[in-house]
């Protein structure tokens, strides 16, 4: 295929994700039940709604382990088509940042120092031995992780994982499937398409997923934080090409 038309499908069709995946946010907030004095994390709307309650099985068995799933689908994508080495440092790389934001940074996540750094603190019994400087920890300890600026957690992560699905498995494979050159790919196009499929099912969740955190949860300063953070490794390596990958 011609590199032209190839990196103008790249495009569109990461834009074509990115779009919708925005609008949902957008659409939630504006669709949000929730007043400045709500409750962060639930909010009375979650007496009339089960997407108002953190536990329902979609955020729970899945946007809680999403970019488990974005591994496994960018996997298969490697199980059914011949992708370059850089693909794997890409992922590796967006790997890290997700890590870096979310679960570790040389001590607490870089979302738990920002929150700490903006006045938030655990709020947990005199009687604990230390105040707990991340939430995974404040909660550990039966604690309330309040009072600074919370990143949306699932803006950035959603977005981040709905993103590089568009990049590293969704345009390989559609490339592939419109391209004359298949005779170095063994895995059947009935497999190829069903990743395919698949990812855009996992997406579709997303939008479901990013509409609701929208609607219940955060202000709207955390999701406009959350969604930057969640496109910025998208924009950096993709669009403006900053580490030559």
């Amino acid at each position: 295929m011609n590199p032209t038309r190839a990196s103008a499908i790249r495009s569109r069709l990461a834009l074509l994700v990115l779009a919708p995946l925005l609008a949902a946010v957008v659409l939630g907030f504006a669709a949000s039940t929730r007043r400045p004095t709500d409750d962060d994390d639930i909010g009375p709307a979650s007496i009339l709604s089960p997407w108002a309650d953190k536990r329902n099985p979609l955020n729970t068995y899945v946007a809680k382990f999403a970019w488990a799933w974005t591994t496994t689908l960018f996997a298969a994508m490697l199980l059914t088509a011949i992708a370059p080495p850089r693909a794997v440092l890409r992922y590796a790389l967006a790997t890290l940042y997700w890590l870096a934001m979310t679960r570790w940074f040389f001590g607490p996540p870089l979302f738990d120092r920002l929150f700490v750094r903006t006045g938030g603190e655990c709020q947990v019994s005199p009687a604990a031995a230390h105040t707990p400087y991340s939430m995974s920890a404040c909660r550990a300890a039966g604690g309330a992780w309040a009072g600074g600026h919370d990143v949306s957690g699932h803006c950035f992560l959603l977005l981040h994982s709905g993103l590089f699905l568009a990049e590293e498995v969704l345009v390989p494979l559609l490339l592939l499937a419109s391209s004359f050159d298949r005779q170095t790919h063994t895995a059947s196009p009935v497999a190829r398409w069903a990743v395919v499929a698949a990812t855009l099912c996992l997406v579709g969740v997303w939008l479901l997923m990013l509409f609701f955190t929208a609607k219940y949860f955060h202000g709207l300063d955390e999701l406009l934080s959350g969604s930057l953070l969640g496109v910025a490794y998208w924009f950096a390596v993709y669009r403006m090409r900053l580490l030559a990958l």
